[in-house]
């Protein structure tokens, strides 16, 4: 049996780990509601980018192709017919550190399925997050190449970090000749919910719409494909920053969540631990009591 001293000692313990708990869920309800702003504020930037490109699909899959058979860079955007079928990209967003629940290791049972599925492929993975980046190192095999990595970014993400990654996105996916940029992360959807999402970042897949008979016809200048050069970086780079803010804002989410529950959970433990205390001092005084009582008839037998 556990002396008093310590049980004492564990409650103690327990105690402390509590209030460490409760600082840490304070300090993530304080961030969230920032992140949560910033996540909002980035939002419309982001659709309104991707409605922009969408308009200009017609005319840019329109636009005459190389006479050598090979795809306009801009088409592969959209189609991407040429694209190595051997050869796929992987975005992979986590946090940095866990405490989270469970937040990490959703994303990475799914990015477990995916390098399964992909297994006879070679895989061009840019991780995010400290966790997504020390469980892909660990596999050795030959088809899996990390070529970006981004780690110590949360809670402070900024638009910089989005530039970098959307540059590295695109890069990869045309010098390396990639067939396909599939993302993982998880979507934050309310305070005490987060969804994994898995998203095709290239090529855009984007719905066409029809235009009507009453629609103004519009001249480009310099020219649609001069455009819309200039416009797809600012659309990855904005998509980029709208997603890692929506990871910093489910990961705080799923922090705070994660340590209310443990601080509950630590606050029954030493409950419970309170009643055993009392029931073995209780005992203790009770023993005490009959040695007295079982002494004083020895003597007076």
């Amino acid at each position: 049996m556990e002396s008093l001293r310590d049980i004492r000692q564990n409650i103690k313990a327990i105690r402390s780990t509590q209030q460490i708990m409760q600082t840490m869920k304070m300090i993530s309800s304080a961030r969230i509601r920032k992140a949560q702003q910033a996540m909002e504020n980035a939002r419309p930037f982001a659709k309104k980018m991707l409605e922009t490109v969408s308009d200009l699909k017609e005319e840019i899959l329109a636009l005459p192709q190389p006479q050598d058979g090979q795809e306009s860079w801009a088409s592969r955007l959209f189609v991407n017919q040429t694209g190595n079928p051997d050869k796929i990209g992987l975005v992979v967003i986590t946090g940095d550190k866990g405490l989270a629940g469970s937040f990490n290791a959703v994303i990475l049972r799914a990015v477990v399925a995916f390098l399964k599925e992909h297994q006879h492929q070679e895989v061009f993975v840019f991780a995010i997050g400290k966790k997504g980046r020390d469980f892909i190192s660990r596999f050795k095999h030959k088809s899996i190449r990390m070529v970006y990595e981004s780690v110590g970014i949360f809670p402070k993400v900024t638009y910089a970090h989005a530039e970098l990654l959307g540059e590295a996105v695109l890069k990869a996916y045309f010098e390396q000749n990639l067939r396909s940029v599939t993302l993982i992360y998880n979507d934050f959807k309310s305070m005490g919910s987060q969804r994994l999402a898995q998203y095709t970042l290239l090529p855009f897949a984007l719905r066409s719409e029809a235009k009507k008979e009453d629609e103004t016809e519009f001249l480009f200048e310099p020219g649609v494909k001069e455009i819309f050069r200039i416009l797809v970086p600012r659309l990855m780079k904005a998509n980029m920053y709208r997603f890692l803010l929506e990871s910093q804002a489910a990961n705080l989410a799923a922090t705070m969540n994660a340590m209310d529950a443990a601080s509950k959970n630590a606050g029954e433990l030493a409950e419970a631990l309170g009643v055993k205390l009392n029931k073995v001092r209780q005992a203790g005084i009770t023993n005490e009591i009959l040695d007295i009582v079982n002494g004083a008839e020895a003597l007076n037998g």
